[in-house]
């Protein structure tokens, strides 16, 4: 007979799809439509510093610079965020999580985000 007080020590929670949405739920982020067409975030992750532009936030379309894979301003699906392995909140940057991207046929996904900020010269303002 299958004990489930026993599944829960299996599989570590933060493994599970219950443990992602928990750690989603908690953590900081910015969704690519909470933002203005043309506004650039600025992220630093572990290991590298990007410029993201959004160009369609709904699309999760922007021009990326930063790292190793985009020494120059590259267009890219910003896919979302995960935890590096399954489970991903789309259109989302979470602090503390990875940004997946896709490009030219390729994934990649960066080391952990550790800040974000909005690049001030790219905000809207008034004429």
């Amino acid at each position: 007979m299958f004990d489930e007080s026993s599944a829960t020590n299996l599989v570590p929670r933060h493994h599970t799809l219950d443990g992602f949405v928990e750690a989603v739920s908690q953590a900081d982020g910015v969704g690519l439509t909470d933002v203005d067409t043309l506004t650039t975030l600025v992220v630093r992750t572990d290991n590298s510093v990007y410029q993201i532009t959004i160009l369609q936030g709904h699309t999760r379309e922007v021009l990326v610079k930063g790292g190793v894979f985009f020494p120059e301003h590259t267009r890219a699906c910003l896919s979302g965020s995960s935890r590096g392995r399954g489970g991903l909140k789309m259109g989302w940057i979470g602090i503390g999580l990875h940004i997946e991207f896709h490009f030219a046929e390729q994934w990649m996904i960066t080391s952990h985000v550790r800040e974000i900020a909005i690049d001030p010269s790219t905000t809207a303002r008034p004429c």
